[in-house]
Formats: C-alpha cells, sequence, structure tokens
C-alpha cells in the first residue's frame, strides 16, 4: 500500500510565514513536507533568522523539507550550513530529503561533525558516522506497517540491534507499539536509551544472544498483536550457515514475521576492494569514511565469505570504526533455500506495489536488481497479495 503525503510548497519567506502561521493556529493540518523553492533559500538567511524560521519548520510538518534551491560554493560556509540545519533537527542521511523524527516534539541534533572538529578522528562518534552512511533511513516501520501482509502487527522485534534506529524512528509514527530491542553491545544499548522516547513508549533493549530461545520466548509473552522483526542489512551477515539458519527457525517460532534486509542481487565477486562512503559534509570537514578490504578479505565466490572494515582517515592518519571480520554475504537465493528447508513461506517487498509478495511471483517493476532488498519469513499461510496497481 503506497503511503500518501501530504505537501506545502513556498516560493518565498513571506510565502512560508503565511503557511506556517496557518499551521500554527489550527487553520491548517501540519503537512509531511515543505518543499522551499524560488527566493526561499535558507543559504541565504543570517544564522539567527535561519535557526528561527528552522525551529518554526520542525514544529509545524510531521517529516521534514525539502530544499533544492540552495547553491553555496564556499566549502567553509557549506559545512556552517549543514552543521547549522543538523542542530536544528534535521537530518539529509536519506534521498527523501532533510528529515526529523516523525512529528516529533523536541529537536535532535545529527551534528556529528563537531565532534572531529574538537577532537579529531579519535573523537568521532562511531554509531553516529555508522547511521550516517549505513542507516537505513528511506525505510521505516511504517513503509512495512501499512501492506495488507502485515496490517496488524503491533508488537517490533529488532534483532542485532546496534543504535536501533528502525524502532527508535518508528516509536514516533507508532507510539503504542511495543518494542523489543536485543544486542550483545551494551555501549549501544546505552546509546539507543539515553535517547528521547516519547514518555508512554513501551521499549526494552535486552543485552543478549540473539540465538537464545528463551529471548524470544519472552517477548512472545509480551506481544499485542501480531509481531514483526527486523534485521539490518550490516547485522545478520556475520553468522555463519548455521547460526542464520537456528536464528530463522527460532524466531519464527515466536514472531509472525522475520524479515532481513539485504544486498542488491549481485556476484559477491563485484562486493570486493574500497566503497567509499564519505559524505558531502566530511568531505568539508576534512576527513574521509570508506568500507575498506582487509588485506586477507577477498570474497570467496565459493562461500560468499569476505573480511572488510569501516574506516575514517584524515591527514593525520586512519581510524578502524567497525570491523565485519568473517562476513558472508547471504544473498536472497541462499535465504529462500533456507526458508524451504524450514517449510518458511519467503517474500519479498516489492517496491512499486509496497507490497509483500511471494518469491515465486514476478519481480517486474521491482528494483531488487539495483537496490537492497527486504525479504519476510514466516509460517502463516499465504494468500495472493495484490498491490494498489494490479
Amino acid at each position: 500500500m503506497h503511503i500518501n503525503t501530504k505537501n506545502r510548497v513556498a516560493g518565498s519567506f513571506e510565502a512560508l510565514d503565511r503557511l506556517l502561521t496557518q499551521i500554527e493556529k489550527g487553520k491548517k493540518a501540519k503537512p509531511d513536507w515543505i518543499r522551499l523553492q524560488g527566493k526561499a533559500r535558507l543559504d541565504n538567511l543570517k544564522p539567527a533568522r535561519r535557526h528561527e524560521t528552522l525551529g518554526r519548520i520542525h514544529r509545524n510538518v510531521l517529516r521534514g523539507f525539502r530544499a533544492s534551491n540552495v547553491k553555496i560554493g564556499n566549502r567553509q560556509r557549506r559545512l556552517e550550513f549543514w552543521q547549522s540545519l543538523a542542530r536544528a533537527g534535521f537530518h539529509d542521511f536519506s534521498e527523501l530529503g532533510w528529515m526529523k523524527s516523525y512529528d516529533s516534539p523536541w529537536v535532535e541534533d545529527y551534528d556529528y561533525i563537531r565532534a572531529y572538529q574538537k577532537g579529531g578522528l579519535q573523537a568521532l562518534d562511531p554509531y553516529a558516522v555508522y547511521s550516517s552512511v549505513l542507516g537505513t533511513f528511506d525505510f521505516s516501520v511504517e513503509d512495512f506497517i501499512r501492506t495488507e501482509l502485515c496490517c496488524d502487527v503491533r508488537t517490533i522485534a529488532e534483532p542485532m540491534a546496534g543504535t536501533a534506529e528502525f524502532s527508535y524512528q518508528g516509536h514516533f509514527r507508532y507510539p503504542d507499539f511495543r518494542y523489543f530491542m536485543i544486542d550483545l553491545d551494551e555501549d549501544a544499548q546505552q546509546k539507543v536509551l539515553g535517547q528521547r522516547w516519547l514518555p508512554d513508549a513501551e521499549k526494552h533493549y535486552i543485552v543478549s544472544d540473539v540465538l537464545d530461545e528463551a529471548v524470544w520466548s519472552q517477548i512472545k509473552s509480551y506481544t499485542i498483536g501480531d509481531s514483526l522483526s527486523y534485521i539490518g542489512k550490516q547485522s545478520h551477515h556475520l553468522f555463519d550457515a548455521k547460526q542464520l539458519f537456528r536464528l530463522m527457525d527460532v524466531a519464527t517460532r515466536h514472531v509472525d514475521y522475520f524479515m532481513l534486509e539485504t544486498p542488491q542481487l549481485a556476484p559477491v565477486m563485484e562486493m570486493g576492494g574500497t566503497d567509499d562512503m564519505t559524505r558531502p559534509e566530511m568531505e568539508d570537514a576534512g576527513f574521509e569514511v570508506e568500507l575498506v578490504e582487509d588485506p586477507d578479505g577477498d570474497p570467496n565466490p565459493f562461500t560468499n565469505l569476505m573480511h572488510f572494515h569501516l574506516a575514517a582517515s584524515d591527514k593525520t592518519g586512519d581510524r578502524e570504526l567497525f570491523g565485519y571480520r568473517d562476513w558472508t554475504v547471504w544473498s536472497q537465493p541462499i535465504l529462500v533455500t533456507m526458508a524451504r528447508l524450514l517449510d518458511l513461506h519467503a517474500l519479498y517487498f516489492h517496491s512499486e506495489l509496497h507490497e509483500f509478495v511471494p518469491v515465486e511471483e514476478e519481480t517486474e517493476d521491482s528494483d531488487v536488481e539495483d537496490n537492497v532488498t527486504f525479504m519476510l519469513f514466516t509460517r502463516r499461510e499465504i494468500e495472493t497479495i495484490e498491490g494498489d496497481d494490479v
């Protein structure tokens, strides 16, 4: 099911002021997005007025704003502009635009560059850097809940959660859901629970092994409605075949839908080498971020095993942020084979239909060959899913 969004356009700051005033007075509902165009150029505003304007936008939009009319050639001014928006509660880690947490009542600071400016590479927050280059912001809980298959989901489980962006961002849109996060990383737990959550949000970050069935039994005992589990594309690849097989088996016995984010369809040999992840604000600040293949990390075409790490570097040297030793590319066909051995139904998220479709059906009009895909597994009987455009 397509998510319909309401958008408003402002071609000048006078028009933006009128729009925001109408929203503030309750004469118009908050739009999902505000598009700034024409003379409404944020880069032309002095810092104090820009801060005030961004504050009003933040209070009066659900998702964020778009501003393709900004043109800054100077490196220092460009960075200062980015930081002013990031500190005002908007990030551009998504292709969708400058985003905030859905209808968030408070301003969050997304300026991870500040730490580098003060203390160099060693001061960088590795979790913040990871989120900016590898976080999944283009898809959210909403995308999957608004499908025929998962429309009754009320419980979210996020094993191998790390920074738990899926749950954290999802709770703003669905504050009445129950959120369970599982990871062995106590630092990540502290970081996630240290964020500002809505006061009534029911959240549990469990430091435990996701292969422990007792954890899944605990989640099942507190589940409301149907349950959806989600693991991001960097995480489940850390498992070997036996571990992943066990995880798929155990998880699907305790949650209704078990979903894995997977890389685009491609031979593993095309995934080696160095992948430049540097964002514009990083370049402006003077450092780079890359996924770097380890010296012994050549992708093995027989096992799909590879070794690499996420690293930041500048003229002073380099720093490893996260290591990915023994990382196996669990391709879609392998996952489907495992699912069939476990008698699970396998589906994928069709990007055009915005629905989960059985893997046996055509992939026409879907972008599974070019972008990440979302594979879903369940023990439930599956009826034929018909999208809006079918």
